[in-house]
């Protein structure tokens, strides 16, 4: 396939009815390609409603169907985005309690989280899993040297960028006459006597650098936190694995990306220990060769990764909602099984059944 040309939305109509889609009403299909993306709509979910893929071909289908499940599956991001809000606000919140039980007890130990002294290196640890994956770079990053690629806590700068982009955050609010900085910490260019809690600077940083804090810390400090995720001490680089699919499965919702075609990309890799705990099947296995692993499972689905948020958060209204687009194929089409069918498949179920089992 080459690629195409871009063409007017009346066009596109005409190749759809071209295709036996039911476009009862011109002037509403045009308004429908005009609020909504066509790749996102028609291109993202025409496999769940094609009676033949060549030439493509639909039976009894309109164009009011893709609009329907499209809206139906925007309902069920929402509730999964109402589920990863609260796991994130819940990791922030047990790294910045336990972290400043340890390291931030006193006003003149406030920036503590700023001072690297106070992380492991994760260099010194042989053998840590998938180095030459994605966590390459978040080991190699602990110890850069040039400021602008150094871990945002550990930029000369941050403390000064936190207060002045961020309007919530008032430097005569967080000035304190008794505060001195001690060594090793950054400050705050315009007022050595300015110090942000951790608690507040947490809530301005992306999961992306959360996950770099579940890598960074120190042993006692991450057992803290896998145990408030009900995790023990052997635990860290499942939960690592888990904070990998959640960033990916938050971003695909964020983009505005089609949820029922959710997939992890294929280089972010999964332990064996993680894929076994949570009895994913990933579309790549990994390999083993001379009693060493050559390669990672990797490209998990969304019915994976349901899965895994369930294990924090219940996906009991995420799962009604899939109910709820069922139902409505079933009320609005014939062959409404074979559809419904199509979308267990392609998020990766094993059946309905097993869906409904996420509650």
């Amino acid at each position: 396939m080459g690629v195409k040309p871009s063409k007017s939305r009346q066009i596109l109509i005409d190749n759809l009815e071209s295709r036996l889609l039911n476009v009862p009403d011109n002037t509403k299909a045009l308004q429908l390609l005009t609020n909504l993306n066509y790749f996102q709509v028609i291109n993202g979910l025409e496999n769940i409603f094609l009676s033949t893929n060549n030439p493509k071909k639909f039976n009894k289908v309109s164009i009011y169907d893709f609009e329907r499940l499209y809206c139906d599956s925007k309902k069920i991001a929402t509730e999964i985005s109402r589920s990863l809000d609260d796991f994130e606000e819940r990791l922030k919140g047990s790294i910045s309690y336990h972290f400043s039980q340890d390291y931030c007890r006193n006003i003149n130990d406030t920036m503590q989280y700023t001072n690297k002294n106070n992380y492991r290196d994760a260099t010194e640890f042989v053998g840590y899993p998938l180095n030459s994956g994605q966590y390459g770079k978040i080991i190699r990053t602990f110890n850069e040297t040039t400021n602008s690629k150094k871990f945002l806590f550990f930029q000369p700068w941050f403390l000064t960028n936190l207060v002045e982009q961020n309007d919530h955050i008032d430097e005569n609010f967080y000035r304190d006459t008794q505060y001195t900085a001690p060594n090793n910490v950054v400050s705050y260019s315009n007022d050595t006597q300015v110090a942000v809690p951790l608690w507040v600077a947490i809530e301005t940083l992306t999961f992306g650098s959360l996950i770099y804090l579940c890598h960074y810390l120190k042993n006692d400090d991450m057992n803290n936190v896998l145990h408030d995720f009900g995790l023990t001490v052997n635990d860290r680089m499942i939960f690592l694995n888990v904070l990998d699919v959640l960033k990916e499965l938050r971003n695909h919702i964020a983009h505005g990306n089609l949820l029922l075609r959710f997939q992890t990309p294929g280089y972010i890799k999964f332990t064996n220990n993680f894929v076994n705990r949570f009895q994913l099947t990933p579309r790549t296995r990994g390999t083993m060769g001379n009693n060493r692993r050559v390669s990672y499972a990797s490209e998990i689905y969304l019915y994976d990764a349901l899965k895994i948020l369930n294990n924090f958060y219940s996906t009991k209204n995420t799962v009604r909602q899939f109910k709820k687009m069922f139902y409505h194929n079933m009320k609005s089409m014939q062959s409404a099984e074979i559809y419904n069918d199509r979308i267990i498949k392609m998020i990766g179920a094993p059946s309905y059944r097993h869906l409904k089992d996420l509650t």
